[in-house]
């Protein structure tokens, strides 16, 4: 019986699938599926042997269908697109690739907070306005990096990447992570605190958590009342981590002076929510306070061709009969 692959996306990766199709071999067969609701494909997952999905969601009735399926592969690190659960109880294990843009995504939260603490974004708005606006005082008052403090929330492979950069640019740098083994501050030479006293202390807070139940919506009105005053907030981990509305809010009021955004909620947002809205229509009260990147922070050549070769041989080592490797559903 042929082997089939299924690769579900939303918009060509690449038309070859090159580095797919050498991975898997001859005998595998792939198909390729341009969608965004895989849920019309039920013939099509019927028969296949494992699953590759690109920011597409497979929910249980998707994953009801899938009668042969060996391994569903996740592309990326985060994995709330797949019902883990729904694929645990028919007994397919659900993979991500957990460090194939470690460095890309810390270096885009440090660019990201080297830009708004040097207001980069202010004062290239305030120059192309033309010569009024040469000025070294436009942005405002600026702080001193060093000696500052990072506030990373979540210390996973990412956070901690994060944390080594900022120690070298200066920054004191404390972290929340209940899930992390005591001890791995002092090895990184980090501080460990509570959230509250986290955000309490912390004149940048970075986000890198997962999107699970306890993290949706985590930053809210609750999380940012409780920020030091004129916080800066970079989020490259995921959108629905950061109620937008709620960010709005605290930055009108000045409470949180600045934020970076890769992810959104909705990517695009359509509509775009309220703060997004105002940072497009070029709103004073915003201008040079926002920097939206298109949940970008992963992506270079480099490690979008690990991506797809980590994913690859993942899928061909179950094939193979190999062990599963990073199952994110056991």
């Amino acid at each position: 019986m042929p082997i089939h692959v299924v690769y579900i996306s939303p918009k060509h990766m690449d038309p070859t699938y090159a580095i797919e199709r050498a991975g898997l071999g001859p005998e595998v067969e792939l198909r390729e599926w341009r969608a965004t609701d895989p849920s019309a494909l039920a013939e099509e997952l019927q028969d296949a042997d494992a699953v590759m999905t690109w920011r597409v969601r497979l929910n249980e009735e998707v994953i009801s269908r899938l009668h042969r399926c060996r391994v569903i592969i996740r592309f990326g690190v985060g994995f709330d697109l797949v019902d883990i659960d729904a694929a645990r109880r028919h007994g397919i294990p659900v993979c991500n690739v957990p460090d194939y843009c470690t460095n890309d995504v810390a270096d885009h939260a440090m660019g990201l907070l080297l830009a708004l603490n040097r207001a980069i974004p202010a004062f290239t708005e305030n120059v192309r306005s033309g010569n009024a606006g040469w000025s070294w005082a436009g942005a405002g008052k600026l702080r001193r990096l060093t000696g500052s403090t990072l506030g990373i929330v979540g210390l996973g492979r990412i956070g901690t990447a994060v944390a080594l950069r900022a120690k070298a640019f200066g920054l004191n740098v404390a972290f929340h992570d209940p899930y992390v083994p005591d001890g791995t501050e002092r090895a990184l030479g980090l501080t460990r605190l509570s959230l509250d006293d986290l955000l309490g202390s912390a004149d940048f807070l970075s986000l890198h958590t997962p999107l699970t139940e306890e993290t949706r919506g985590m930053a809210g009105s609750d999380f940012f009342a409780k920020a030091k005053q004129g916080v800066t907030l970079i989020n490259t981990s995921r959108g629905p981590v950061v109620d937008l509305d709620a960010l709005e809010s605290a930055m009108r009021k000045g409470h949180v002076g600045a934020a970076a955004l890769d992810v959104l909620p909705v990517e695009p947002p359509d509509p775009a929510p309220g703060l997004i809205q105002a940072w497009r229509d070029e709103e004073a009260w915003v201008r040079g306070r926002l920097i939206v990147t298109p949940h970008a922070a992963f992506y270079n050549e480099e490690s979008d061709r690990d991506m797809r070769v980590k994913a690859t041989q993942a899928v061909r080592d179950v094939l193979d009969g190999l062990p599963v490797r990073n199952q994110v559903n056991l």
